[in-house]
C-alpha cells in the first residue's frame, strides 16, 4: 500500500487572506465618478469608504488604503460641485 505524502508545512502556515471590503469598492467607485459626473455623489463615496475604512481598521476587511483614497476622492468631488453650485447660482 502506498502512504499518501505529508502535507507540506507551507501550504499549513499560510494564512487565508481576508476579504476585500464592498464598501470600500462602493465608496470609491462613486467617489471616481463624482469627479467626472454627478458631483453629490461623492458625499455618499465619503461615507461609504468611511464605513470600509472602520471595518478595514478592525480588520474585519482589507481595504484601508483605498477606503483613505475614496474619502479623498470624495471629498474633493463634492468640494468641486459645490463651489460650482454656489458660483452657477449667483
Amino acid at each position: 500500500m502506498t502512504e499518501s505524502p505529508p502535507p507540506t508545512p507551507l501550504a499549513a502556515a499560510t494564512p487565508a487572506r481576508l476579504p476585500f471590503s464592498k464598501w470600500t469598492i462602493w465608496g470609491f467607485v462613486l467617489a471616481c465618478i463624482s469627479l467626472f459626473v454627478f458631483g453629490f455623489l461623492g458625499a455618499i463615496g465619503v461615507v461609504l469608504s468611511a464605513r470600509g475604512f472602520r471595518d478595514a481598521r478592525r480588520g474585519i476587511v482589507r481595504g484601508r488604503g483605498l477606503a483613505i483614497a475614496g474619502i479623498i476622492v470624495g471629498l474633493v468631488g463634492f468640494v468641486f460641485y459645490a463651489i460650482n453650485f454656489i458660483i452657477r447660482t449667483h
